[in-house]
């Protein structure tokens, strides 16, 4: 049986795909080291998922991704400590459901699954059929199902508070990344899930994640548990000071803390909007440009790089965040 209390709220990074300039195949040893460095720095991993474009990996290489990143956790002496998510792209639930087990035969603590898609005009309005899908996967899988909620990305489909809330009470889905950006319904979904009552009755925490580290600090308020966020990637320590800072002083009642967690914060989004303003593939542009030997700006087609002017300009804004990250 895996070990569920590794799943707990922090600071989560989706880890970009590195691949090679010629052939698009992974580049092992740039993943590795970027691994080995969100690793140490406490940030827990989710690997396959939009920001490592998942959806252009075939099977064999979501497990070679899960195998090496378990084998970079170990060599680094942080098995047990540092969570491992792969996620899961599949048309069907057969689908899932396979990708689910080799994930779990793989070395993965968890997966995250996102509603399909292609054919979200037949069943995307459908809360039963909605419903069924994700407990279907979490039913066959061995390991916790967190869900996915991306509504951009699968067709529309917007799991509601209601939904999430009744689905939360499956004994084997653990949480939900939220990249709809709705703090209230994170708000909601969270005063469920962190009840005495629900704590009672469900073996597993159910974790609420936004999906973005630029309001984590409003999040943690808001009774959240951290976030899945794509610029962890390239400011971890940061990110994670404000976590700890935040929770301490949640816990504690120190202002001087939630200060210094708050003007951490007023960076972070700073700099998040600097990404923002080109997009999610800015990340793996500025980990070349900050972070040599972790990841390069060759994208799986069709996806396409980033032109010389819009790299000049992520490289500016991103200066002084990074004299932060690299002074912690």
């Amino acid at each position: 049986m895996p070990d569920t209390s590794i799943l707990r709220p922090g600071v989560y990074a989706p880890v970009v795909t590195p691949f090679t300039d010629d052939s698009e195949t992974i580049d092992l040893p740039a993943f590795k080291a970027n691994i080995a460095r969100l690793a140490k720095a406490g940030v827990g991993l989710v690997l396959g998922g939009t920001l490592g474009e998942g959806p252009l990996l075939d099977r064999e290489e979501r497990v070679t991704l899960i195998k090496a990143a378990r084998q970079t956790i170990q060599e680094n002496g942080l098995d047990g400590n540092i969570p491992l998510i792969s996620g899961i792209v599949g048309a069907s639930v057969r689908e899932c459901q396979a990708q689910a087990a080799e994930a779990a035969a793989a070395g993965a603590d968890a997966v995250i699954v996102v509603a399909p898609g292609y054919f979200a005009f037949v069943y995307g309005k459908n809360k039963a059929a909605l419903r069924e899908f994700f407990t279907a996967v979490a039913d066959s899988s061995q390991v916790p199902v967190f869900i996915y909620n991306i509504p951009f990305a699968a067709g529309g489909i917007d799991l509601d508070a209601e939904f999430l809330i009744d689905i939360s009470e499956h004994q084997n889905i653990a949480g939900v990344k939220l990249t709809c950006f709705n703090i209230a319904k994170g708000y909601r979904v969270a005063l469920h899930a962190n009840s005495p009552a629900y704590r009672t009755r469900h073996p597993l925490p159910f974790l609420v994640m936004p999906g973005s580290t630029d309001y984590l600090l409003p999040a943690l308020v808001g009774r959240q548990h951290g976030c899945i966020g794509g610029p962890a990637n390239l400011y971890p320590k940061t990110c994670v000071e404000i976590f700890q800072k935040a929770t301490e002083a949640l816990e504690t009642g120190n202002l001087d803390l939630l200060r210094q967690a708050q003007e951490l914060q007023d960076r972070v989004s700073e700099a998040d909007a600097v990404i923002n303003s080109v997009g999610f593939l800015a990340i793996k542009t500025a980990l070349k440009l900050y972070v040599p030997g972790n990841a390069n700006d060759t994208f799986r087609r069709p996806l396409p790089g980033l032109d010389r002017e819009t790299t000049e300009k992520l490289q500016a804004g991103l200066a002084a965040i990074f004299e932060i990250e690299n002074s912690l």
